[in-house]
């Protein structure tokens, strides 16, 4: 049977050539996943994924080693110096790979004086060089150089059946003056714009969340790709989401923001994940 993904997903992967890079690691389950692209980190939002196996690392596509970075070699937006000994290589389509937080002696063992890898070529193993000081995790990243974007690994890496199930719950409803509304005890509010979030999960993060106002379509945050302007990293939704907008606090999560006028609207909140697998909840509110 043939399996079927969000339009917008196929559109993207077709403009990358069709590209299914190999996994990073043996482990290719979703639970070898400890943070998704799009995550909240420390006060900003995470441009990678996270694996959480101490297993060797993988090239996942031909490419040319552009740099070794040690922790102290370079810190910018899309390479901190928080990443510790990474590895970047260059692939067409000026594209990037970036594997973090690895281990310098087994990096320089497996790599030596070598300048091109070959898909599925060991390149070293998870150490604690970076961010995750204490634990032994590959953080994976993919920057388009001519789009200054980073993107999200999923989208380019061989697809699984699974992914990690997805919860819509604690619908927080903030009006613009900072008034919190909580949908499970209150369905009454005042007219006028307001931001939607729901409880941030720890791990997953959704490939897309859509706000419906009466069955229309009034907001869609997609994670994709994150996009870097003016020193800032932001989300495409009806406008541009920066890391303080998405995650206000360690609790929440933005979904998009909405008008409510006076009358009974229908709420409509769907995430999906990549594989077009969606969930959804209504709530209807009353508005004066």
């Amino acid at each position: 049977m043939m399996k079927k993904y969000p339009l917008f997903t196929l559109l993207l992967i077709a403009s990358f050539n069709l590209f299914a890079y190999d996994w990073p690691q043996e482990n290719v389950e979703q639970t070898s996943i400890k943070s998704y692209f799009g995550q909240k980190r420390g006060e900003a939002i995470s441009t990678s994924l996270v694996f959480s196996d101490p297993e060797p690392i993988k090239c996942i596509e031909d490419g040319k080693i552009l740099i070794i970075m040690s922790d102290e070699s370079d810190d910018s937006v899309f390479f901190p110096s928080t990443y510790g000994t990474s590895v970047i290589l260059s692939h067409d389509d000026s594209l990037l790979s970036v594997y973090g937080n690895l281990d310098k002696e087994e990096v320089a063992k497996s790599i030596g004086e070598k300048s091109e890898l070959s898909t599925g070529d060991i390149i070293g193993e998870p150490g604690n060089s970076g961010w995750q000081s204490g634990t032994s995790s590959l953080e994976l990243q993919i920057i388009d150089t001519k789009k200054a974007t980073a993107i999200n690994p999923k989208i380019l890496i061989t697809r699984t059946n699974t992914e990690l199930p997805l919860k819509l719950e604690g619908i927080v409803l903030e009006s613009k003056s900072g008034t919190k509304v909580n949908l499970a005890y209150q369905r009454t509010i005042k007219s006028g714009l307001y931001k939607i979030y729901q409880k941030r999960n720890p791990v997953a993060c959704p490939y897309k969340s859509t706000v419906a106002i009466n069955g229309v379509v009034v907001d869609q945050i997609s994670y994709d790709t994150i996009n870097h302007e003016n020193n800032r990293l932001y989300v495409s939704g009806k406008k541009k989401y920066t890391s303080s907008d998405i995650y206000p606090d360690g609790e929440l999560q933005l979904l998009g923001e909405t008008m409510f006028t006076a009358g009974k609207s229908t709420l409509g909140l769907t995430l999906n994940d990549f594989l077009g697998k969606g969930v959804q909840q209504n709530y209807i509110i009353t508005v004066y």
